[in-house]
């Protein structure tokens, strides 16, 4: 049987980024306390961006609020809070460390909701937003609700436990 010199080329060199090893073996968890901060402060930005500027300069903070909403999309991938129908082994810490950072991240967008509801209501009544304004920044509302949904919990699951040291993490 003749191999293919170009699909071994391909594995080697795949092999080599070291993608096959992790794909393998579980993922490692880790706490991630800034990148979510960085999500959020990014976002805040944005926001205050799209609501205190004129139509054309909102599209900057809607940029910001695309940034801030793709970085905290990736918060839960490499968090420390496992999944939910992971194949990790689960235990009751992992089980009430979920769902501790779940109810602060929902209160978290609860709050914000509110709060954004009344701010676009007050900003379109005292701004004189036509209904494509109202649109285009209730867009960037829901951008900012679904960061928080992403960085909410790992932020808080990052700063609730202690970071283990270089001893008891080879253990």
């Amino acid at each position: 049987m003749r191999t293919n010199r170009f699909i071994v080329t391909l594995d080697d060199l795949s092999r080599r980024s070291g993608i096959p090893s992790l794909a393998e073996g579980a993922p490692r968890r880790r706490l991630l306390r800034w990148t979510p901060v960085v999500s959020l402060a990014l976002a805040l930005a944005g926001l205050g961006i799209e609501f205190l500027s004129t139509a054309r300069q909102a599209y900057v903070g809607h940029a910001l609020l695309t940034c801030s909403f793709v970085i905290a999309t990736f918060c839960p991938l490499f968090g420390p809070l496992k999944p939910w129908g992971t194949v990790e082994y689960v235990d009751e810490w992992d089980r009430d460390l979920r769902r501790r950072a779940f109810l602060v991240g929902f209160a978290t967008m609860g709050f914000a909701g509110l709060a954004l509801f009344w701010g676009i209501s007050a900003a379109a009544a005292l701004g004189s937003w036509s209904a494509s304004d109202i649109s285009f920044r209730a867009m960037g509302c829901a951008f900012f609700l679904m960061t928080l949904y992403g960085a909410a919990p790992t932020l808080y699951a990052s700063w609730a436990t202690r970071p283990l040291d270089p001893a008891e993490e080879e253990a």
